[in-house]
């Protein structure tokens, strides 16, 4: 096994956006979630986000969603979320928001009449990386597009420690990660670390669960430090009476599945395409992914496979 296995920031992002919106808009954008009446559901359209994204320039490295709220005045809103999730951002502010702005107008194109709201979430490194406007045009025919955005590295230690929200200890585990190098056993060690300071600050099991799922797939371990790493668990659920390991384990495993099946397929056909990354990540069964896994083994080209 490779020292450490490929991380899958973007699928833990997706899934904490969907698990814990309201709190995800809270603690990032606490004026959109002000305005938004969560007590009438959210609605996500990965198909509508799915159809308009411009794949050509849409890599596995990002997690986007389309969701579909009520506003509290009673009008429909579309929201465009947007997560870098690379850990050093290798495009210009200037490409990044020009990406952005192709997202907006293609689904500007399909949905005349949707008001869209695009927001970034911005987890690489870099200090100086803040694209936040795209422009064009000249001889006073001009295009204008900004679009607010939140940088995870800008939080303070103390804002964080004084959040009881689990996106805070989202962040926390994202800075630290930021600061990790390759080695594996610092990385057991931050993982262990982050995980008991989740247990202790004395969230549902519903959180802690999908926390821990989340620092599970952005701190990968080799095999024997993984064990090491359950057993840790295992005695902190016991020094703290929270016997939650059992429904980490089980969704463990088929964040492990998935990863199997687009693994078998870079393997044998080298990047996986944005869609079929996308399909795979909301397969939610077991047998599924299993089948799904003995496919990528058996197809003789990317065109055979589907989800």
């Amino acid at each position: 096994m490779a020292e450490t296995a490929r991380a899958d920031a973007d699928g833990g992002w997706k899934d904490l956006i969907e698990n814990f919106t309201p709190a995800f808009f809270a603690f990032y954008f606490p004026e959109v979630y002000d305005a938004v009446d969560f007590a009438r559901g959210v609605d996500f359209l990965d198909t509508e986000l799915r159809r308009c994204a411009p794949e050509a320039k849409v890599s596995h490295r990002q997690a986007d969603k389309l969701l579909k709220v009520f506003l509290k005045t009673g009008e429909e809103q579309w929201l465009l979320i947007h997560i870098e999730v690379q850990g050093e951002t290798k495009e210009t502010e200037e490409e990044f928001a020009e990406r952005m702005f192709a997202y907006r107008y293609r689904l500007y194109d399909y949905h005349r009449h949707r008001d869209i709201v695009s927001l970034v979430v911005l987890t690489d490194a870099s200090p100086t990386f803040r694209p936040h406007k795209h422009q064009h045009g000249r001889f006073g025919s001009i295009v204008t597009f900004v679009f607010p955005s939140v940088k995870l590295i800008d939080y303070e230690p103390e804002e964080l420690d004084r959040s009881d929200n689990p996106f805070a200890r989202v962040t926390e585990v994202q800075q630290r990660y930021l600061k990790l190098g390759k080695n594996a056993q610092t990385r057991f060690d931050a993982k262990l670390a982050l995980s008991r300071r989740l247990y202790e600050r004395g969230h549902c099991r519903e959180e802690v669960v999908g926390v821990l799922m989340f620092i599970d797939a952005l701190m990968r371990l080799p095999e024997r430090l993984e064990i090491q790493y359950r057993d840790g668990i295992e005695q902190i659920e016991g020094e703290l009476s929270m016997p939650y390991v059992s429904t980490f384990e089980r969704l463990a495993k088929r964040e492990g599945l998935r990863d199997a099946v687009l693994e078998a397929l870079e393997a044998r056909f080298g990047e996986v395409p944005y869609l079929v990354r996308e399909a795979i990540e909301h397969v939610e069964t077991d047998k599924r992914l299993r089948e799904l896994l003995r496919k990528a083994v058996a197809v003789k080209t990317l065109d055979e496979f589907s989800v």
